[in-house]
Protein backbone atom coordinates (compact mmCIF):
# COMPACT_ATOMS: atom_id res chain seq x y z
CA UNK A 1 0.00 0.00 0.00
CA UNK A 2 1.09 3.40 -1.09
CA UNK A 3 1.29 6.18 1.54
CA UNK A 4 0.86 10.18 0.71
CA UNK A 5 4.26 10.23 -0.59
CA UNK A 6 3.69 7.33 -2.81
CA UNK A 7 6.38 5.08 -0.96
CA UNK A 8 5.61 1.60 -0.36
CA UNK A 9 7.30 -0.66 2.59
CA UNK A 10 8.44 -3.48 1.17
CA UNK A 11 9.98 -7.12 2.62
CA UNK A 12 11.79 -8.75 0.56
CA UNK A 13 12.29 -12.72 1.32
CA UNK A 14 13.87 -14.80 -1.24
CA UNK A 15 12.98 -12.60 -4.29
CA UNK A 16 8.90 -13.05 -3.18
CA UNK A 17 7.62 -9.23 -1.82
CA UNK A 18 5.39 -8.44 0.54
CA UNK A 19 3.89 -4.68 0.51
CA UNK A 20 0.83 -5.11 2.95
CA UNK A 21 1.38 -4.44 6.48
CA UNK A 22 -0.06 -3.10 9.18
CA UNK A 23 2.53 -2.66 11.98
CA UNK A 24 5.78 -2.40 11.74
CA UNK A 25 9.05 -1.70 14.20
CA UNK A 26 12.77 -1.75 12.75
CA UNK A 27 14.93 -0.37 15.54
CA UNK A 28 18.77 0.44 15.12
CA UNK A 29 20.53 1.33 18.44
CA UNK A 30 24.39 2.51 18.12
CA UNK A 31 25.10 0.93 21.54
CA UNK A 32 23.21 -2.34 21.05
CA UNK A 33 24.57 -5.33 18.58
CA UNK A 34 22.23 -6.34 16.10
CA UNK A 35 19.28 -4.31 14.70
CA UNK A 36 15.44 -6.11 15.73
CA UNK A 37 12.53 -5.72 13.49
CA UNK A 38 9.17 -6.88 13.06
CA UNK A 39 6.45 -6.77 10.74
CA UNK A 40 2.59 -7.86 10.80
CA UNK A 41 -0.07 -8.47 8.84
CA UNK A 42 -3.55 -8.64 10.12
CA UNK A 43 -6.21 -11.02 8.25
CA UNK A 44 -3.49 -12.03 5.44
CA UNK A 45 -4.54 -13.62 2.15
CA UNK A 46 -6.29 -16.57 2.80
CA UNK A 47 -4.13 -19.91 1.81
CA UNK A 48 -0.51 -21.22 2.27
CA UNK A 49 2.35 -19.14 2.54
CA UNK A 50 4.78 -18.79 -0.87
CA UNK A 51 7.53 -21.64 -0.08
CA UNK A 52 10.40 -18.27 0.33
CA UNK A 53 8.39 -17.24 3.05
CA UNK A 54 9.98 -18.83 6.04
CA UNK A 55 12.40 -18.48 9.09
CA UNK A 56 16.27 -18.19 8.24
CA UNK A 57 15.85 -16.80 4.95
CA UNK A 58 17.20 -13.49 4.23
CA UNK A 59 15.26 -10.40 4.62
CA UNK A 60 15.64 -6.89 2.71
CA UNK A 61 13.06 -4.17 3.89
CA UNK A 62 13.07 -1.28 1.97
CA UNK A 63 10.87 1.75 2.34
CA UNK A 64 10.29 3.13 -1.59
CA UNK A 65 13.52 2.05 -3.34
CA UNK A 66 15.82 2.97 0.09
CA UNK A 67 17.07 -0.27 1.69
CA UNK A 68 16.60 0.35 5.41
CA UNK A 69 17.80 -3.29 6.97
CA UNK A 70 18.95 -6.54 5.38
CA UNK A 71 19.03 -9.24 7.92
CA UNK A 72 17.68 -12.98 8.50
CA UNK A 73 14.47 -13.72 9.54
CA UNK A 74 14.36 -15.13 13.49
CA UNK A 75 11.02 -16.21 13.60
CA UNK A 76 7.47 -16.08 11.75
CA UNK A 77 4.35 -17.09 13.23
CA UNK A 78 0.50 -17.32 12.34
CA UNK A 79 -1.93 -17.25 14.72
CA UNK A 80 -6.25 -17.50 14.07
CA UNK A 81 -8.70 -16.40 16.99
CA UNK A 82 -11.80 -15.19 16.95
CA UNK A 83 -10.99 -12.04 16.10
CA UNK A 84 -9.48 -13.07 13.04
CA UNK A 85 -5.72 -14.07 11.50
CA UNK A 86 -2.26 -12.93 11.72
CA UNK A 87 0.89 -12.91 10.10
CA UNK A 88 3.81 -12.17 12.15
CA UNK A 89 7.59 -12.00 11.10
CA UNK A 90 10.80 -10.86 12.82
CA UNK A 91 14.34 -11.30 12.77
CA UNK A 92 17.52 -8.97 13.51
CA UNK A 93 20.06 -7.85 10.80
CA UNK A 94 23.15 -9.59 9.47
CA UNK A 95 25.30 -9.07 13.31
CA UNK A 96 22.39 -11.02 14.76
CA UNK A 97 24.40 -14.32 12.90
CA UNK A 98 27.60 -13.02 14.17
CA UNK A 99 25.78 -12.67 18.04
CA UNK A 100 24.61 -16.70 17.60
CA UNK A 101 27.65 -18.26 16.21
CA UNK A 102 31.12 -19.12 18.00
CA UNK A 103 34.26 -18.23 16.83
CA UNK A 104 35.49 -21.72 15.54
CA UNK A 105 38.24 -22.60 17.66
CA UNK A 106 39.33 -25.80 20.40
CA UNK A 107 41.75 -23.70 22.44
CA UNK A 108 42.25 -20.42 23.64
CA UNK A 109 44.03 -18.45 20.99
CA UNK A 110 45.38 -14.92 20.61
CA UNK A 111 44.29 -13.38 17.77
CA UNK A 112 43.84 -9.78 16.34
CA UNK A 113 41.20 -7.99 14.51
CA UNK A 114 42.54 -8.67 10.79
CA UNK A 115 42.87 -12.30 11.13
CA UNK A 116 39.08 -12.34 12.82
CA UNK A 117 37.49 -10.47 9.54
CA UNK A 118 39.61 -12.42 7.30
CA UNK A 119 38.69 -15.82 8.27
CA UNK A 120 36.00 -16.08 10.16
CA UNK A 121 33.74 -13.13 8.62
CA UNK A 122 34.71 -12.75 4.93
CA UNK A 123 35.60 -16.56 4.50
CA UNK A 124 33.08 -18.51 6.87
CA UNK A 125 30.22 -15.88 6.02
CA UNK A 126 30.64 -14.46 2.86
CA UNK A 127 27.30 -14.79 1.64
CA UNK A 128 25.75 -12.81 4.25
CA UNK A 129 28.62 -10.36 4.93
CA UNK A 130 30.53 -9.46 1.56
CA UNK A 131 32.48 -5.45 2.45
CA UNK A 132 34.07 -4.88 5.91
CA UNK A 133 35.37 -1.11 6.26
CA UNK A 134 37.66 -0.45 8.27
CA UNK A 135 38.47 3.50 9.38
CA UNK A 136 41.75 2.97 11.03
CA UNK A 137 44.55 0.40 10.53
CA UNK A 138 47.03 1.83 12.39
CA UNK A 139 46.56 -0.98 15.51
CA UNK A 140 45.30 -4.27 13.70
CA UNK A 141 47.85 -6.26 14.98
CA UNK A 142 46.75 -5.83 19.08
CA UNK A 143 45.71 -8.97 20.06
CA UNK A 144 43.49 -10.27 22.22
CA UNK A 145 42.57 -14.09 23.89
CA UNK A 146 39.87 -15.59 22.50
CA UNK A 147 38.41 -18.52 23.71
CA UNK A 148 36.42 -21.22 22.83
CA UNK A 149 32.37 -21.35 22.75
CA UNK A 150 32.61 -17.06 22.50
CA UNK A 151 30.86 -15.55 20.62
CA UNK A 152 32.00 -14.17 17.15
CA UNK A 153 30.24 -10.46 17.74
CA UNK A 154 32.33 -10.80 21.07
CA UNK A 155 35.42 -11.34 19.93
CA UNK A 156 35.36 -8.82 16.87
CA UNK A 157 33.84 -6.39 19.40
CA UNK A 158 37.09 -6.89 21.83
CA UNK A 159 39.33 -7.22 18.98
CA UNK A 160 37.84 -3.55 17.75
CA UNK A 161 38.23 -2.19 21.04
CA UNK A 162 41.72 -2.65 21.71
CA UNK A 163 42.87 -1.05 18.04
CA UNK A 164 40.36 2.13 19.94
CA UNK A 165 37.54 1.61 17.52
CA UNK A 166 33.22 0.57 17.82
CA UNK A 167 31.59 -2.28 15.51
CA UNK A 168 28.46 -1.82 13.94
CA UNK A 169 26.06 -2.68 10.48
CA UNK A 170 25.25 -0.31 7.73
CA UNK A 171 22.47 -2.13 5.33
CA UNK A 172 24.38 -0.17 2.54
CA UNK A 173 27.95 -0.38 3.10
CA UNK A 174 27.96 -3.40 5.35
CA UNK A 175 29.82 -4.59 8.73
CA UNK A 176 31.62 -1.05 10.14
CA UNK A 177 34.56 -0.69 12.44
CA UNK A 178 35.13 2.85 13.63
CA UNK A 179 33.64 5.53 14.82
CA UNK A 180 30.01 5.59 14.20
CA UNK A 181 30.16 9.56 14.77
CA UNK A 182 32.73 10.49 12.86
CA UNK A 183 30.57 11.87 9.87
CA UNK A 184 28.02 13.20 12.25
CA UNK A 185 28.63 16.92 10.92
CA UNK A 186 27.80 16.28 7.65
CA UNK A 187 24.22 15.37 8.29
CA UNK A 188 23.12 17.64 10.47
CA UNK A 189 19.19 18.17 11.07
CA UNK A 190 17.29 20.76 13.48
CA UNK A 191 14.20 19.82 15.49
CA UNK A 192 12.19 22.26 16.58
CA UNK A 193 9.35 22.62 19.18
CA UNK A 194 8.25 25.96 20.29
CA UNK A 195 5.32 27.19 22.77
CA UNK A 196 3.90 28.86 19.64
CA UNK A 197 3.57 25.59 17.60
CA UNK A 198 4.86 27.55 14.07
CA UNK A 199 7.32 25.22 12.16
CA UNK A 200 7.29 22.60 14.87
CA UNK A 201 8.63 19.31 13.56
CA UNK A 202 7.94 16.97 16.93
CA UNK A 203 5.29 15.02 18.05
CA UNK A 204 6.93 14.54 21.75
CA UNK A 205 9.78 14.93 23.33
CA UNK A 206 11.31 13.72 26.84
CA UNK A 207 14.43 15.04 28.47
CA UNK A 208 16.11 13.41 31.14
CA UNK A 209 18.98 13.95 33.49
CA UNK A 210 20.22 10.80 35.47
CA UNK A 211 22.98 11.86 37.54
CA UNK A 212 23.83 8.59 40.01
CA UNK A 213 26.74 7.75 37.94
CA UNK A 214 28.33 11.09 38.03
CA UNK A 215 30.82 12.25 39.90
CA UNK A 216 32.48 15.72 41.07
CA UNK A 217 35.73 14.04 41.23
CA UNK A 218 37.77 10.83 39.92
CA UNK A 219 40.63 9.17 40.57
CA UNK A 220 42.60 5.98 38.72
CA UNK A 221 44.64 3.74 40.49
CA UNK A 222 47.53 1.19 38.81
CA UNK A 223 50.97 -0.05 38.60
CA UNK A 224 53.79 0.34 36.10
CA UNK A 225 55.62 -2.86 35.06
CA UNK A 226 58.21 -2.07 38.19
CA UNK A 227 55.66 -2.11 40.54
CA UNK A 228 55.40 1.93 40.57
CA UNK A 229 52.46 3.74 41.53
CA UNK A 230 50.13 5.39 38.59
CA UNK A 231 47.51 7.56 39.53
CA UNK A 232 45.23 10.21 37.63
CA UNK A 233 42.44 12.54 38.83
CA UNK A 234 39.85 14.57 37.00
CA UNK A 235 37.06 16.96 38.49
CA UNK A 236 33.58 18.10 36.70
CA UNK A 237 30.85 20.48 37.95
CA UNK A 238 28.15 18.40 38.93
CA UNK A 239 24.70 19.37 40.59
CA UNK A 240 25.56 17.77 43.73
CA UNK A 241 26.21 20.45 46.42
CA UNK A 242 28.72 17.78 48.22
CA UNK A 243 31.30 15.99 47.21
CA UNK A 244 30.87 13.04 45.39
CA UNK A 245 34.82 11.09 45.01
CA UNK A 246 34.98 8.01 42.69
CA UNK A 247 38.35 5.89 42.71
CA UNK A 248 38.62 2.86 39.73
CA UNK A 249 41.69 0.48 40.29
CA UNK A 250 43.09 -0.54 36.79
CA UNK A 251 45.41 -3.12 36.24
CA UNK A 252 46.10 -2.94 32.70
CA UNK A 253 47.10 0.80 32.67
CA UNK A 254 50.98 1.13 33.03
CA UNK A 255 51.79 4.51 31.84
CA UNK A 256 50.38 8.39 33.01
CA UNK A 257 49.36 8.95 29.48
CA UNK A 258 47.32 5.39 29.43
CA UNK A 259 45.83 6.60 33.01
CA UNK A 260 44.99 10.14 32.01
CA UNK A 261 43.37 8.35 28.46
CA UNK A 262 41.18 6.48 30.53
CA UNK A 263 40.05 8.76 33.22
CA UNK A 264 38.38 10.55 30.48
CA UNK A 265 36.84 7.78 28.93
CA UNK A 266 35.20 6.72 32.10
CA UNK A 267 34.20 10.72 32.45
CA UNK A 268 32.79 10.67 29.00
CA UNK A 269 30.69 7.50 29.60
CA UNK A 270 29.17 8.67 32.21
CA UNK A 271 27.69 11.89 30.98
CA UNK A 272 26.88 9.60 28.18
CA UNK A 273 24.46 7.63 30.40
CA UNK A 274 23.25 10.95 32.18
CA UNK A 275 22.05 12.80 29.78
CA UNK A 276 19.09 11.58 27.06
CA UNK A 277 16.65 13.70 24.78
CA UNK A 278 14.34 11.15 23.13
CA UNK A 279 11.84 12.53 20.68
CA UNK A 280 9.47 11.36 18.42
CA UNK A 281 8.62 12.52 14.83
CA UNK A 282 6.25 12.35 12.22
CA UNK A 283 7.25 9.98 8.85
CA UNK A 284 9.96 8.05 8.52
CA UNK A 285 12.00 10.52 6.40
CA UNK A 286 14.07 13.71 6.97
CA UNK A 287 14.66 15.42 3.84
CA UNK A 288 13.75 12.77 1.62
CA UNK A 289 16.12 9.81 3.20
CA UNK A 290 15.10 7.80 5.86
CA UNK A 291 16.20 8.45 9.46
CA UNK A 292 19.64 7.13 10.47
CA UNK A 293 21.85 7.04 13.69
CA UNK A 294 25.34 8.69 13.65
CA UNK A 295 23.47 12.27 12.53
CA UNK A 296 23.84 15.26 14.66
CA UNK A 297 20.30 17.62 15.59
CA UNK A 298 20.27 20.95 16.32
CA UNK A 299 17.57 21.17 19.23
CA UNK A 300 15.53 24.67 19.15
CA UNK A 301 12.71 24.69 22.24
CA UNK A 302 11.53 27.17 24.80
CA UNK A 303 9.55 24.54 26.31
CA UNK A 304 12.81 22.26 27.57
CA UNK A 305 14.87 25.35 27.92
CA UNK A 306 17.31 22.72 29.32
CA UNK A 307 17.25 20.61 26.64
CA UNK A 308 19.02 23.19 24.21
CA UNK A 309 22.24 21.85 22.70
CA UNK A 310 23.46 20.39 20.01
CA UNK A 311 22.40 16.33 19.93
CA UNK A 312 23.77 13.01 18.21
CA UNK A 313 21.25 10.23 16.96
CA UNK A 314 22.40 7.33 19.19
CA UNK A 315 19.13 4.82 18.44
CA UNK A 316 16.22 5.26 15.90
CA UNK A 317 13.01 3.60 15.88
CA UNK A 318 10.71 3.48 12.60
CA UNK A 319 7.10 2.32 13.82
CA UNK A 320 4.50 2.06 11.59
CA UNK A 321 1.11 1.44 13.45
CA UNK A 322 -3.19 2.21 12.55
CA UNK A 323 -3.73 4.09 15.23
CA UNK A 324 -0.53 6.78 14.55
CA UNK A 325 0.73 5.68 10.42
CA UNK A 326 4.51 6.46 10.99
CA UNK A 327 6.58 7.91 13.13
CA UNK A 328 9.81 7.90 14.22
CA UNK A 329 11.65 7.54 17.78
CA UNK A 330 14.80 9.13 18.42
CA UNK A 331 17.26 8.78 21.22
CA UNK A 332 19.90 11.51 21.16
CA UNK A 333 22.86 12.08 23.41
CA UNK A 334 25.01 14.99 24.13
CA UNK A 335 27.56 15.58 21.24
CA UNK A 336 30.95 15.31 22.70
CA UNK A 337 30.07 12.87 25.18
CA UNK A 338 30.51 9.76 23.18
CA UNK A 339 34.73 8.47 23.58
CA UNK A 340 35.52 5.72 21.68
CA UNK A 341 37.38 2.53 23.02
CA UNK A 342 40.95 2.38 24.32
CA UNK A 343 43.15 1.84 22.37
CA UNK A 344 45.62 -1.33 24.10
CA UNK A 345 49.86 -0.93 23.35
CA UNK A 346 51.41 -3.53 23.88
CA UNK A 347 54.22 -3.25 26.10
CA UNK A 348 57.32 -3.09 24.13
CA UNK A 349 59.86 -6.24 24.62
CA UNK A 350 63.68 -5.35 25.54
CA UNK A 351 65.87 -6.68 23.49
CA UNK A 352 67.66 -9.28 25.16
CA UNK A 353 71.67 -8.68 25.07
CA UNK A 354 73.72 -11.36 23.12
CA UNK A 355 76.81 -12.33 24.98
CA UNK A 356 79.66 -12.56 22.60
CA UNK A 357 80.69 -16.18 22.02
CA UNK A 358 84.24 -16.68 23.26
CA UNK A 359 86.91 -18.17 21.25
CA UNK A 360 89.28 -20.84 22.16
CA UNK A 361 92.07 -18.71 23.26
CA UNK A 362 89.41 -16.92 25.80
CA UNK A 363 89.12 -20.72 27.19
CA UNK A 364 92.46 -21.67 27.15
CA UNK A 365 92.27 -23.59 24.30
CA UNK A 366 94.42 -24.53 21.57
CA UNK A 367 93.39 -24.35 18.03
CA UNK A 368 92.01 -27.57 17.76
CA UNK A 369 90.21 -26.87 21.08
CA UNK A 370 92.40 -28.65 23.55
CA UNK A 371 93.26 -27.44 27.26
CA UNK A 372 96.81 -25.83 27.06
CA UNK A 373 98.78 -24.99 29.93
CA UNK A 374 99.88 -21.90 30.84
CA UNK A 375 102.99 -21.81 33.50
CA UNK A 376 102.85 -19.08 36.07
CA UNK A 377 105.74 -16.26 35.47
CA UNK A 378 108.04 -16.37 37.71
Amino acid sequence: MQDNQGKVIRLLLSGFECTDWDEVVIDSQIDVPADGWSMTLFNPPTGHLPQQVKAGVKAEIYYGNELVLTGIVDRLTEAVSRSGRALQITGRDMVGQLIDCSVPIKNSRQVNLSTLLEQFVLADLSSIFETVRVQDNNWLKNKVTVEPSESLYDAISKAAQVTGQFVWFDPSDGLQVGDPFKFADRNIQTLKLMRSGLDNNVISMSYEEDVSNVFNEIKILSQDGKGGAISATTTANTPYSFKRFKIVTMSDIETQAEAQAAINKIQHDNDLEAYTLTAVVPDWTVNGQVWKTGGQINLQTDVLIRANATWVVIGRTLKLSRNNGKTTELKLKRKGDWAQPLIYKEPEQKAKKTKKAKTNADLGLDEDGYGTYHEDAE
